[in-house]
């Protein structure tokens, strides 16, 4: 019996990166759980960051890293912030990151904010996508479980329902920011 079995698993069928919709290659054989609960996704509110299984992150990396030739990496950012993905970028006025979309089963689709998959590191000053994976320093080492986390940092600004009734999730895009008087 896997502890992952507690946690609520939902059917990411692709991942697509940019105006174009370009499909990331995933292995499929991750993206299913398998009777033990390793493999799949799992949304986890817990979890500050996505996490991925390197396997399915990397592709995601060299396809954020094609989309976005056009950025220098900040190379040294990433050693030291841990993320697997840093750019220095001068003017942050004029920064455009790719699309990043969800797809699930049944044909939901979770188009993410870019606020969600890419965060400004003051400290480093350096735009970093805020997905980790085992294989990235920020990320934990996990030999077992689902091989993608989809944590509370990419979930916000959604209305996130769990129905467990149905096994369904609902979510939809939500202005949550507090208001100013």
């Amino acid at each position: 019996l896997s502890p992952y079995n507690e946690y609520y698993y939902i059917h990411l069928t692709k991942i697509t990166v940019g105006k174009n919709k370009t499909k990331v290659k995933l292995q499929s054989k991750f993206l299913v759980p398998s009777p033990t609960g390793n493999g799949g996704t799992i949304v986890d509110s817990g979890s500050t960051f996505t996490f991925m299984d390197a396997s399915l992150y990397r592709p995601l990396i060299k396809e954020m890293a094609a989309q976005t030739m056009h950025y220098k990496r900040a190379h040294e950012a990433e050693v030291r912030s841990g993320f697997g993905l840093c750019y220095d970028i001068p003017d942050a006025r004029n920064v455009s990151f790719p699309e990043l979309v969800f797809h699930f089963k049944g044909g939901a689709v979770m188009e993410l904010p870019v606020a969600n998959y890419f965060s400004f590191m003051t400290d480093l000053s350096v735009w970093c996508l805020t997905i980790i994976s085992e294989s990235s320093p920020a990320g934990p080492s996990v030999p077992v479980g689902p091989a993608i986390i989809l944590g509370n940092y990419q979930q916000q600004d959604f209305y996130v329902e769990y129905d467990l009734a149905h096994h369904r999730l609902g979510f939809k895009r939500q202005k949550c920011g507090l208001k100013k008087e």
